[in-house]
C-alpha cells in the first residue's frame, strides 16, 4: 500500500462511515481468507484499522490489483473446451473474459481461430 497526500476534506460521520465500511471489509477477508470466526476477525479487523487509521490517517491508500497470472494459469489448467460454465462460475469470469485468458477470442463464426480452444461448444458426432 502506497500512502499519497490528498486534499480531500470529508465530515467526521463521512469518516466514521468509511472507517466502519473498512473493518467490515476486512472482517469479510479475515474470515475468508484466513477462517477465523466472527468474533475473532472483528477484532483483527478492528486493530487493523486503528493501526491503518494511525499510520495513514486523512491519505488516500493506492492498493495494487492483483497478478491475475496465477488465476489466469489455473483457468487454463481448468478448462478443457467443453467445461466453460463450470470455469466461469468456478473463477467468478464472465464468457469474454475466458474467451481472452485462453486465447481463442470471441467467435465470430466456423473457421475463425482454427487451433483455439472451442468454449463450451459440443459439434454433433460425425457420421
Amino acid at each position: 500500500m502506497t500512502s499519497m497526500p490528498t486534499m480531500t476534506h470529508h465530515t467526521t460521520a463521512q469518516t466514521e462511515d468509511a472507517a466502519i465500511q473498512l473493518e467490515h471489509d476486512f472482517v469479510e477477508i479475515i474470515r475468508q481468507r484466513i477462517g477465523l470466526n466472527e468474533t475473532l476477525a472483528t477484532i483483527h479487523a478492528q486493530e487493523i484499522v486503528r493501526g491503518l487509521r494511525e499510520r495513514h490517517g486523512g491519505q488516500e491508500l493506492w492498493i495494487p490489483a492483483p497478478d491475475k497470472s496465477e488465476r489466469n494459469a489455473a483457468i487454463l489448467r481448468d478448462f478443457n473446451g467443453v467445461n466453460a460454465k463450470d470455469v466461469m462460475q468456478r473463477h467468478g469470469i464472465s464468457r469474454a473474459h475466458l474467451y481472452r485468458i485462453v486465447g481463442g477470442g470471441r467467435p465470430r463464426g466456423k473457421g475463425v481461430n482454427q487451433g483455439a480452444p472451442s468454449i463450451g461448444v459440443s459439434s454433433p458426432a460425425a457420421p
